[in-house]
């Protein structure tokens, strides 16, 4: 995956699932996924540069289509390649993001979509990459209650808990959980983006799709946090995470701006602690467990369960009260 608007004129780099890639635009502007790797040399294609819409090697100049045939090999009086001399990855771009399958055939079913609202939003990308599970950084993302010590200050305070009630239901391709009875938080992010708060939900569904949503009273949205995780390879996952708030009196420029330094806090916090974890996780390689669930982890263990066996939740609504 890749930001749609980061693929220009030049290639990108970019890895999913230990494959590394290029990507790169097309003659008629669409995304192209080729391997990152020249077949004459093996010299990197995403060191090389765009040719009206196809990828020339670095090394020595060959020159490859979006279907993967050779096309030039200077020097010689060879003819273009009839047959892909790389395989051709399916791709698209769908919700500001470029997507690439493994998979040689395309998928039918379309990217996994962000909630959908009435009011104009104005939005920002934040791209990071953790050295983590894909599991640990989706619970991390929609964990609610690490907010008070990681992040105390920017979200929660542990001193100033709230009683609200959580109800846990599946989705038909993931699980939610809806929190109501929640008024402002008392974190200089809320107070910066919410009036007073009616409802909040954070969802996950697959492939690897983590939520945050709040609402005000009326149902209108004040801020929905959508990030696409995707495995890099090596024990990283990359973060593709749109952050939307409704449009209102604030210039969207400075909204940016704020909302930028703002949330890269929030990300460098979670970073750090997810590494922490994952380092001491590797510290105890000799002696695995399995992580222990408390009555607060109302979604890391239908995560973990849907990650596994990549199928829809059969579970009862399940109605909790908690100290948030």
């Amino acid at each position: 995956m890749a930001l749609s608007h980061e693929l220009r004129n030049v290639p990108l780099a970019s890895q999913v699932h230990h494959m590394p890639l290029v990507l790169f635009r097309a003659e008629d502007g669409r995304p192209a996924a080729l391997p990152d790797r020249c077949p004459h040399r093996f010299a990197p294609l995403s060191a090389g540069k765009v040719r009206n819409g196809q990828i020339e090697c670095p090394y020595h100049g060959w020159r490859f289509a979006a279907d993967g045939r050779c096309t030039r090999v200077p020097g010689t009086n060879l003819a273009p390649c009839s047959k892909p001399l790389l395989d051709s990855l399916p791709c698209c771009e769908a919700h500001g993001l470029v997507w690439v399958s493994l998979n040689v055939v395309r998928p039918q079913a379309p990217p996994v979509a962000p909630a959908e609202h009435r009011r104009k939003l104005d939005t920002l990308w934040i791209t990071d990459q953790v050295q983590c599970s894909l599991q640990e950084a989706a619970e991390n993302f929609l964990d609610g209650f690490h907010t008070h010590f990681v992040h105390a200050g920017w979200i929660r305070h542990d001193k100033k808990r709230q009683k609200i009630s959580a109800q846990v239901r599946p989705l038909a391709d993931g699980v939610e959980a809806l929190y109501s009875e929640e008024s402002e938080q008392s974190g200089l992010i809320s107070r910066l983006l919410e009036r007073e708060r009616g409802t909040s939900m954070g969802r996950f569904r697959l492939p690897g799709l983590a939520e945050i949503e709040y609402r005000d009273r009326n149902g209108d949205l004040n801020l929905l946090v959508s990030a696409w995780l995707t495995p890099s390879g090596d024990g990283h996952i990359r973060l593709f995470a749109r952050v939307a708030t409704a449009r209102n009196w604030i210039p969207a420029v400075l909204k940016r701006c704020v909302l930028r330094q703002l949330f890269r806090v929030i990300l460098h916090q979670d970073r750090q602690v997810l590494e922490q974890v994952s380092a001491n996780q590797r510290r105890f390689q000799a002696t695995p467990a399995t992580p222990l669930d408390g009555p607060q982890d109302l979604l890391g263990p239908s995560i973990r369960r849907l990650l596994e066996h990549g199928q829809p939740l059969v579970f009862e609504v399940r109605q909790l009260d908690f100290w948030l």
